[in-house]
């Protein structure tokens, strides 16, 4: 009956339903994650956790939707305290409102009177009904003035420009204000004041709202149907699957029993071990494949939660209120996904095989009979999920990038974020993440990977490769797939950070000529190495190549964040070049040491100039600039984050450095 409920919701998305009772919500709260449920169900779900637990006044209970770990308001909080005591979801409560509900029907002022009065309108900020009397003292009020209030006979009116103050979920009373892009993080004043009000980006979600238009780079309903389609399709496979493991056990206890007959007398004892071993191997399957539906069907309803939620508010939300709930529905999504993909449950029995039933002679030989094979497979759900957590963090990408793009590059600044010492020459690095690098380091032959949260880098990953690896980069938007060269051939990573960190070699690719160093465009690769460079097409089919030396240096190149155009340095001349290998721009660095180079967000060019100066040279010619680092002794390498929010520095002198671009420069 629930799966029926469940199926059902696609019919009637546009209410918001209790992920519990899978009907109307009434009396919405909210869990710290964020997920709404009726007040009745959630407080029912923490009695019964508190049942299986024996404690009467349990500590801890684990969200319904996306099992998230919440903590008792107080240590001997009741279910009801419990209840009573979580937010109540204005927004979700002023935009069902339904005129024609009973409880709407009556004055809530002056029903906790003890007055029954009919009610005509509906105030907005209060999320409640009121009659003609208490709408004229919220005009007398000064404090209840800037009210929004409605007829309840205006259904046009009555859902439009829905807007509430959105409550804190740290702090009881306060509502969120500020945003803190530093940490992505939505902040009331006392957030602001105890965590962030040392962050170089906390501005008010008004302002944030406006800085970009509505639609770039935002999560919209639409990403999620493709999905839930898939889910669907996810849930009547493990259905399916389950069905055909039974006819299969059937199938093959029937034949087993069949043998056995004819020399029963000898072969009851290996019978009977052997069906307690396969009845083990049975039950181990189908429940793993229940537990892993359980989890897709609690995906789903999480989806198509922040699917209705989403919708919703595009159509009635303001603007700020669509910010809020874009970035809740986001972290919503991703923290639900961390999860799955932490599961261990994504390899399920799809078949069985019993390949030897000579039953007469296992048992002469081995005293029992030999077990069923069972055949796993991995499914496609966590390749489902990913998709759509890729989707949504590079919407946050997009965002951020554009955010960066409006500055006035050729006036920015830096300012030191983490450091660290090398133990052998690297000449080739990227960030994986806001808060890791990726470094290909020559001896002893490995990928390292360094955690730059705090101001000392530290290792957090040393992967042995049998080769020395060059060039680095990464795959389209995807910050966490990787192209290394090894001359030879190029490996394809996928790097994995969660609770550890972990390389996991997706796939090689054979080379017909060498390349050294990498650089991915929108649409091409871009190759050097010692003598020539070209350019390749996605599977590193060389397309065209051209003489260029490097003069006894490692090769560099870089790819534009907007086109396919590269830049590289060919003996003291920097060249830009686009895709169809026609020269863009050229310009002679005679007096200088070129090596590494980096293309900005408004493709400008960094050069490295092996001392602590970088030249930043705008694109076309005319303005340039040196840029000193006083903590770099030998600049060789430069690198920015896709977002152009940070910078990587190499240094001959094996150290490496990562910077915050900063609005202006400083002296």
């Amino acid at each position: 009956m629930c799966d029926a409920k469940l199926e059902s919701l696609s019919k009637d998305s546009d209410k918001f339903r209790c992920p519990i009772c899978l009907e109307k919500v009434r009396n919405p709260k909210y869990l710290p994650c964020y997920h709404t449920f009726c007040k009745s169900c959630i407080q029912t779900y923490i009695l019964s956790t508190a049942a299986c637990s024996g404690d009467i006044s349990p500590k801890t209970i684990q969200c319904p939707v996306c099992r998230k770990s919440i903590q008792a308001p107080s240590d001997d909080a009741s279910s009801e305290e419990w209840a009573c005591s979580l937010p109540e979801d204005k927004l979700i409560l002023s935009m069902s409102v339904d005129s024609d509900r009973s409880e709407n029907k009556y004055c809530m002022f002056c029903k906790r009177n003890d007055k029954t009065v009919l009610a005509k309108h509906w105030c907005k900020t209060c999320t409640e009904t009121i009659c003609d009397d208490c709408k004229s003292f919220h005009s007398h009020v000064p404090l209840l003035q800037c009210h929004k209030i409605v007829r309840l006979s205006d259904v046009e009116n009555l859902r439009k420009e829905t807007e509430i103050d959105e409550p804190c979920v740290i702090h009881k009373g306060k509502y969120v204000e500020v945003f803190c892009q530093d940490h992505d993080q939505l902040c009331c004043s006392t957030c602001f004041f105890t965590k962030h009000r040392f962050c170089k980006k906390v501005e008010s979600i008004e302002d944030v709202t406006m800085e970009l238009e509505e639609s770039y780079g935002q999560i919209t309903p639409t990403c999620f149907e493709d999905v839930l389609k898939n889910l669907d399709h996810e849930r009547k496979m493990y259905r399916e699957t389950v069905a055909h493991l039974n006819a299969k056990k059937q199938e093959i206890c029937k034949n087993t029993e069949t043998k056995i007959e004819e020399i029963k007398s000898l072969l009851d004892k290996a019978q009977n071990q052997w069906m307690k071993q396969f009845e083990q191997k049975h039950s181990d399957a189908v429940r793993n494949i229940e537990i892993a539906f359980d989890e897709v069907k609690q995906f789903a309803t999480a989806v198509q939660e922040a699917k209705t939620m989403l919708q919703r508010v595009l159509e009635n939300g303001s603007k700020k209120q669509i910010f809020v709930s874009r970035y809740k529905v986001r972290h919503q999504i991703l923290d639900h996904v961390d999860r799955l993909r932490g599961l261990n449950i994504w390899g399920v029995v799809y078949d069985y095989n019993q390949p030897d039933m000579d039953f007469l002679r296992q048992v002469f030989e081995n005293r029992n009979f030999q077990d069923v094979c069972v055949l796993e497979m991995p499914t496609e759900t966590l390749d489902t999920v990913s998709t759509l957590a890729v989707q949504l963090e590079s919407t946050t990408m997009l965002y951020r990038r554009k955010i960066m793009s409006q500055k006035d590059w050729m006036k920015i600044g830096f300012e030191k974020l983490a450091e660290s010492e090398l133990n052998s020459d690297v000449n080739y690095g990227l960030f994986v993440d806001d808060t890791n690098v990726l470094l290909s380091v020559k001896n002893p032959p490995s990928l390292q990977i360094y955690d730059i949260t705090d101001t000392k880098a530290r290792c957090v990953l040393a992967y042995p490769c049998s080769t020395t690896p060059y060039g680095l980069c990464q795959s389209g938007k995807s910050m966490d797939k990787v192209y290394v060269s090894f001359e030879t051939h190029v490996d394809y990573y996928k790097v994995e950070i969660s609770h550890s960190v972990s390389l996991k070699k997706i796939k090689t690719i054979e080379l017909k000529g060498c390349m050294k160093a990498l650089s991915c465009g929108p649409e091409m690769f871009f190759t050097r190495n010692d003598k020539m460079r070209m350019i390749c097409t996605p599977d590193f089919s060389v397309k065209y190549s051209s003489p260029g030396s490097s003069g006894g240096n490692p090769p560099f190149i870089s790819a534009s964040f907007h086109s396919d155009k590269h830049a590289v340095i060919v003996g003291n001349d920097l060249l830009v070049v686009d895709k169809n290998n026609e020269e863009l721009f050229k310009k002679n660095l005679q007096d200088c040491s070129p090596r590494g180079l980096a293309f900005d967000l408004q493709e400008n060019i960094f050069v490295c100039l092996k001392s602590n100066k970088l030249i930043h040279i705008k694109y076309g010619g005319g303005e340039s600039r040196y840029i000193e680092l006083p903590d770099i002794k030998e600049s060789y390498n430069v690198v920015f984050h896709p977002t152009g929010e940070k910078m990587l520095v190499l240094d001959f002198r094996k150290r490496f450095s990562v910077y915050r671009v900063l609005d202006k420069h400083k002296d």
